[in-house]
């Protein structure tokens, strides 16, 4: 447990950098196999992330988040989204207390498909600005709060949504 997690009353207050698992391989082999064959990879992306966000939080300390470059910002805003959007779980809400496997999946899934899109976007000419005010961006942080009987039809929406966002800005032609 990282008091300085719970101080921030994000919970479960376990720090995502320094805790690991005997049985993530295990896990990993589970969930490729029974939710998708994608898992350990967006798994292994997210992870990444969260480590490239710390690194990155000691130079927004001292220089500020002006200094990044857009790919930065875009890892920090991704990273925001890992540990808010699904890290963090409200046990009150009736919806937030329980995710199945196929909900966290889909949730980790959308959020890495913004970063991934976002990543060429950025390559393509499309600000990082536009990228943080995508519409779709909100209804990937409510996932969380969506019954686990509309789960996958929402997702299905929200990452069609996602893609013709980011299509909308880029310039003519390219695709």
């Amino acid at each position: 447990m990282d008091s300085a997690l719970a101080y921030k009353r994000h919970f479960p207050a376990i720090n995502w950098l320094n805790s690991y698992s005997l049985y993530a391989d295990v896990i990993d082999q589970y969930m490729n196999s029974q939710i998708s064959p994608e898992w350990s990879n967006l798994r292994s992306d997210a992870i990444r992330l969260l480590q490239e966000e710390a690194e990155l939080e000691e130079i927004v300390r001292l220089v500020g988040q002006d200094s990044l470059s857009p790919g930065d910002r875009l890892k920090l805003e991704a990273s925001r989204s890992i540990r808010e959007d699904y890290l963090q779980q409200n046990s009150f809400d009736e919806i937030d207390t329980y995710s199945s496997l196929n909900k966290q999946y889909k949730m980790l899934s959308l959020i890495m498909s913004f970063y991934y899109q976002g990543v060429k976007g950025i390559e393509h000419g499309i600000s990082f600005r536009d990228l943080s005010r995508l519409p779709a961006r909100d209804s990937i942080a409510r996932l969380k709060r969506v019954p686990e009987d509309q789960v996958d039809d929402t997702a299905d929406k929200i990452g069609k949504a996602l893609a013709a966002e980011i299509a909308g800005l880029l310039p003519q032609g390219v695709i």
